[in-house]
């Protein structure tokens, strides 16, 4: 099974029997079996058909739509989950203002620890570069955590080590590439362009993670409700931001993509180019497929550790939050990168 990026602009995609057809000026241009096909992203201006649309519905397969420049406008999707009583426990936990605090704490130094062990990674493979200090600013800021009295005063310590990691970071990008500081609506750069592309579609893995299970994906923990906003997806998102962070340090250092594959628009931001997008998607679901070991306990299958790919392990960590809201474990235990 797979995701599939549609990102021919001006193409059409149509059913034929249990294929999905994808024409562009009258010439069929690709031919997908459902049985290869779990989930679909389609990328501007790509229409698809009432017909094609019933038949993934039919087979359960949501549909994303983001635009070009990578934000996210929505999803196409079965009814919603039956899982009623899991929502009653989620809304009962929201109210819960110690469960809150607590759970928060657990996704933020998930956060944290992962962005730490990302920088100290990356400096031990590039010794001539100096982000000592970046890190042990996190660290100290991961030490206070626990002191956190309210949400707000949490958030305010995730902010001071999202400075020092960014700075850490922007050392780290190399080439013709350079980057000063997170932006975005637009993102000023092409390095915050690869970030905000990424995140849009991490946020896309765990909006449908959390409503496969029946969660109402609106209603976080750590974010406060938002008018429109998918809270609990972006908590959710936390943990593993580091794999974007990754993945554009490989496009740009590895010269996987150069700055030809940007452009710049009339309101300042950045953006990849078709060509560029292809590129980012292949390597994106090489990265989010690449097996890991997973050792979060009581283990899926048993055992103390399982090999996983990140898409499961998404799932797997949606799967136990889901356990500690109905009270069957103690407490949520998030990702820790190695």
């Amino acid at each position: 099974m797979s995701t599939v990026y549609l990102d021919e602009q001006g193409s059409e995609v149509k059913k034929k029997g249990e294929l999905l057809i994808i024409k562009k000026d009258d010439k069929t241009i690709a031919e997908i079996p459902l049985a290869q096909l779990d989930r679909m992203v389609i990328i501007g201006n790509v229409q698809i058909s009432t017909q094609a649309l019933a038949l993934l519905f039919d087979k359960e397969i949501p549909v994303s739509f983001i635009t070009t420049y990578g934000n996210y406008r929505g999803k196409l999707k079965p009814p919603t989950h039956k899982n009623v009583i899991l929502r009653l426990k989620q809304y009962e936990r929201y109210n819960d203002k110690t469960f809150r605090l607590n759970h928060s704490k657990e996704v933020i130094r998930g956060k944290l620890k992962n962005g730490k062990i990302f920088l100290q990674k990356h400096s031990r493979n590039n010794p001539e570069i100096s982000i000592n200090r970046e890190i042990e600013e996190i660290e100290a800021l991961l030490q206070n955590l626990g002191f956190a009295s309210s949400i707000k005063e949490l958030m305010g310590l995730e902010g001071a080590a999202a400075k020092a990691y960014f700075r850490g970071f922007g050392m780290l990008v190399k080439k013709e590439f350079t980057f000063e500081r997170r932006t975005r609506r637009p993102p000023k750069d092409p390095v915050n362009a690869l970030l905000s592309l990424g995140y849009t579609l991490l946020f896309n893995e765990m909006l449908s993670a959390v409503e496969s299970l029946g969660f109402d994906p609106y209603l976080g923990f750590l974010h406060e409700v938002e008018y429109g906003r998918p809270s609990l997806a972006v908590d959710m998102v936390e943990e593993f931001r580091f794999l974007i962070e990754g993945l554009t340090l490989t496009l740009i250092n590895k010269e996987i993509l150069s700055r030809d594959d940007f452009i710049e628009q009339d309101n300042g931001g950045f953006y990849l180019h078709e060509k560029g997008r292809e590129e980012f998607y292949r390597q994106y679901e090489k990265k989010i497929t690449t097996e890991v070991q997973y050792k979060i306990i009581p283990s899926p299958h048993g055992g103390e550790g399982s090999n996983l790919n990140y898409r499961r392990i998404f799932h797997y960590q949606v799967e136990s939050l889901a356990r500690v809201i109905k009270g069957e474990e103690e407490k949520y235990i998030g990702y820790e990168t190695k």
